[in-house]
């Protein structure tokens, strides 16, 4: 996963609107949007090391994990899957805040990784690469992120890469609409359906310019890779690119709706799948 963009308690209606784009090589094995067997798991399914990028239960907990780049990361193997970070706490039942707290004991077994969990109630954000280039890393969290709109991709939460700049502020302008939208209409229960939906939120993260050289960040892996991977959708006929697109919608009444697109090299739509609950 390589961009998340999520509103968070800024509309009351919707609580929780997230956006995201999983990047990947395309012979990484995995299985589409599902419910998982003997689990209340509803993700997609790393089929190499396990666990998932994103997913949800019905209870309406949430978890969302991105890799932070690093060159270091890229020469070193660890005993522990980021994937399985998400599945331990969507299996488990501990608070975002217990659970992001119990986590620093075995944070530093796994690669540089950006974590979201949310039970509905709160949403909480840790992270195994703060301290400076120069410094020791270590893990640190926010068990609980105020209302806002936020941008996460491979560096620390709301770091202005361009891509993230550009899809906050469309997700931005999204949920201003939504807003007005509901005034426009005195909005009731019966029409909510009708103002959001998946096919509203995929323009978000589907914008496949790269960037300029001068807003490009340094992150030690070339300027070229740089430039390959500074779009939030990667559309390449090559051998890695955006894997698969994913939309969550959370209402004040619980109901969830997750739809994931998953996409062939040069951008060629897959199989979509949709879960209401």
């Amino acid at each position: 996963m390589c961009i998340i963009l999520f509103s968070w308690q800024k509309n009351r209606h919707f609580p929780l609107v997230v956006a995201a784009n999983r990047d990947e090589f395309y012979q990484r094995p995995t299985s589409e949007l599902s419910y998982w067997e003997n689990s209340d798991i509803i993700a997609g399914r790393d089929l190499q090391a396990g666990g998932t990028w994103l997913g949800i239960t019905p209870s309406g907990r949430f978890a969302a994990v991105t890799n932070f780049r690093q060159v270091a990361d890229m020469h070193n193997s660890y005993p522990l899957s980021r994937g399985k970070l998400c599945q331990n706490f969507l299996e488990g039942s501990m608070s975002p805040e217990c659970y992001l707290e119990e986590l620093a004991d075995i944070a530093m077994e796994t690669g540089g990784f950006n974590l979201l969990v949310s039970d509905s109630k709160t949403l909480g954000y840790g992270c195994n690469r703060f301290g400076t280039e120069e410094g020791e890393p270590y893990y640190d969290f926010k068990p609980h992120l105020p209302a806002g709109i936020y941008g996460l991709s491979n560096h620390r939460l709301d770091t202005p890469w361009p891509k993230i700049r550009q899809s906050k502020q469309l997700m931005t302008e999204f949920i201003a609409s939504l807003a007005e939208s509901e005034q426009e209409s005195l909005l009731n229960e019966e029409h909510r359906p009708h103002l959001i939906n998946e096919e509203h939120l995929l323009p978000v993260i589907t914008h496949s310019k790269e960037a300029a050289d001068h807003e490009l960040p340094d992150t030690g892996i070339g300027l070229d890779k740089e430039r390959f991977l500074s779009p939030s959708f990667i559309n390449s006929s090559m051998d890695y690119g955006t894997r698969a697109s994913t939309i969550l919608i959370r209402n004040d009444s619980g109901q969830q709706t997750i739809m994931e697109q998953t996409w062939h090299p040069g951008g060629q739509t897959g199989v979509r799948t949709l879960v209401c609950l």
